[in-house]
């Protein structure tokens, strides 16, 4: 098979079986895109032309480093409305694999009905801090009224 042909199959076909790995996942076309569902709530598309291929994640806590990324590649990353993010390579490059699996399980983290989510072991993702809670006193009642 020649190089080209493997390459262009060869990373789609990663970002494929990576989505395949969380439960109730389904392939199917939306947009014109490969899209991948857990009981039709979309958290990947995929794309391809002649020359490159995107996909396209739902993000909040890594929407910081995709606006990082984006900064210093927009050629190859994009932070778009509503916290979707996509990403374009040509066929023969890809972003680190590390970064696509993060990607991946914060997308259908939250995209997916909680049932699901809850089926999965604790996230790599790093967590929020949590706030801090504040107690506020309620004024004292003037007592000479």
């Amino acid at each position: 098979m020649p190089e080209t042909t493997r390459t262009k199959s060869s990373n789609l076909e990663l970002l494929r079986r990576i989505a395949l790995r969380y439960p109730e996942t389904q392939e199917g076309v939306s947009c014109g895109k490969q899209a991948f569902k857990a009981r039709n709530k979309a958290f990947l598309f995929l794309g391809r032309d002649a020359t490159h291929y995107n996909a396209m994640f739902k993000l909040r806590d890594a929407l910081p480093e995709a606006a990082r990324l984006a900064a210093r590649e927009p050629t190859h990353y994009a932070v778009g409305g509503h916290q979707w993010v996509k990403l374009t390579f040509p066929h023969d490059q890809s972003p680190p694999p590390e970064l696509l699996d993060r990607w991946i399980d914060e997308s259908y983290r939250l995209m997916a009905p909680k049932t699901l989510v809850a089926l999965l072991p604790e996230s790599v993702l790093p967590r929020k801090p949590a706030r801090a809670i504040v107690h506020r006193r309620k004024p004292l009642r003037d007592s000479a009224k």
